[in-house]
């Protein structure tokens, strides 16, 4: 995508999600919303159509104009019941606003807006203005999802983040993306911290030396399949160490652990699908403890079971308890850099197809990731999609700036996510039982 195109991308995305908040702000509930890309005589000037079933049951439909310029906007024809109008502006400062009798303005600037006119029926008036001048970039994003002096405002969710996750969740097919993360209020280690003990094997713990290799190569040797081969280290029986026999800070019956409560969500809505990058099968060991049904796919010999009530897809590969010396889960780890490099340059892969498609048709809910892997992020920004967002939960740490939360939460966005900003692991739990 060009850069000028992606530019407008974003900002028609920003434009989807201030009108949402405005629905959240009137009373809209979250199931009487239908988002449509088609339907409409053509005009280039239309982004999508909102379809609206009111509280009296009545169908409203309202056309979704997105200007990319004040240049050439005739107000006055604009000015259609059902209309809404973004007009981008440079500035908010100093515009004069056209007062509609019909439709509903919004200028906006792509970090603040004024909006004027009739939502449902409603004659309505809002602006934001940027406060903060310590953020480096806007504010908007932040606010519309951390906006708490509006929360309960609608009857069908307590806040607007909670509102929307509920209307991509009812609407769509969703997945649930789990990383190493997930496993760490057990005990285990996080993606970073299993490659510091692996590192720490390979080198045996020689760190003078490990560090000057780094300095070289900027990764680990033992991810080089070459040097796997050669130097005589067992890399997946390290693995299948770290992955399994850790000391456990909590039982993996702990109803109140995050893990527990993603099975709880499966439970309650079947047909659900699970997107993992862990090798472990700590997932399945929880379902099975509950019997509820699961598939495992794990390479390109696996098939899904319509009996299940969970597809478990581990794009990485598997590696099972004990089980470091089978080849056909030895052969299904991503593991190594040459793997990692022939997987994210194969687009025809099961494993990136699968990514792909959800990340870009289903509503995806990240759990456990960082977001710092790259070929993740190149893969997001395939599959970007004007009309929904995906979401990733995100742990506030201590003694962190409230201006760090608002870049992230902008920076994020450019991939599609929605950050919710947690306190806690717990409140992951807290949301997913919501929804």
């Amino acid at each position: 995508m060009r850069k000028e195109d992606r530019e407008n991308y974003l900002f028609q995305k920003k434009c989807l999600l201030v009108l949402l908040f405005l629905y959240y702000l009137n009373d809209v509930s979250f199931d009487a919303i239908t988002l449509r890309s088609f339907g409409f005589h053509f005009d280039p000037s239309c982004a999508f159509k909102c379809i609206v079933k009111s509280k009296k049951n009545h169908i409203h439909k309202y056309v979704v104009h997105v200007f990319l310029s004040q240049y050439g906007v005739n107000y006055e024809n604009m000015d259609v019941m059902g209309n809404v109008n973004f007009i981008r502006v440079k500035k908010i400062e100093g515009i004069e606003f056209y007062q509609p009798e019909a439709s509903l303005n919004i200028y906006f600037d792509g970090a603040q807006f004024v909006c004027s006119g009739f939502i449902e029926g409603k004659n309505i008036e809002r602006t934001y203005i940027k406060k903060d001048k310590n953020s480096v970039t806007d504010e908007l994003l932040y606010h519309l999802s951390n906006d708490f002096k509006n929360d309960s405002c609608n009857s069908s969710a307590s806040s607007f983040i909670l509102w929307l996750l509920k209307f991509y969740t009812y609407k769509l097919h969703t997945d649930l993306v789990i990383g190493a993360g997930i496993n760490e209020e057990y005990g285990a280690k996080t993606w970073s911290g299993l490659l510091d003990a692996l590192n720490n094997d390979f080198y045996k713990g020689d760190y003078k030396f490990a560090n000057e290799i780094k300095h070289y190569v900027g990764k680990e040797l033992f991810t080089s399949s070459m040097v796997l081969k050669t130097s005589g280290f067992d890399a997946y029986k390290s693995l299948n160490r770290e992955l399994y026999m850790f000391e456990a800070h909590k039982s993996f019956n702990d109803p109140n652990c995050t893990l527990y409560k993603i099975v709880d969500y499966i439970k309650d809505h079947k047909g659900t699908s699970v997107i993992t990058y862990n090798y472990d099968t700590n997932l399945e060991y929880l379902l099975n403890k509950r019997e509820i049904r699961y598939t495992t796919i794990y390479d390109d010999s696996s098939f899904v079971n319509l009996d299940s009530s969970v597809d478990i897809y581990h794009v990485h590969g598997l590696l099972p308890y004990d089980k470091y010396s089978e080849k056909r889960f030895t052969d299904s780890l991503i593991f190594n850099e040459s793997e990692y490099y022939y997987l994210y340059n194969n687009p025809y892969s099961w494993n990136i197809a699968k990514q792909l498609h959800d990340f870009k048709f289903n509503t995806c809910i990240f759990i456990g990731i960082s977001l710092t892997d790259p070929d993740m992020k190149r893969l997001l920004e395939l599959a970007n999609n004007y009309l929904k967002f995906n979401f990733i939960f995100v742990k506030k740490e201590p003694n962190y700036s409230e201006t760090v939360y608002k870049d992230i939460t902008t920076y994020f966005f450019t991939f599609d996510l929605i950050a919710i900003w947690i306190d806690e692991y717990s409140d992951i739990g807290k949301y997913l039982s919501s929804i």
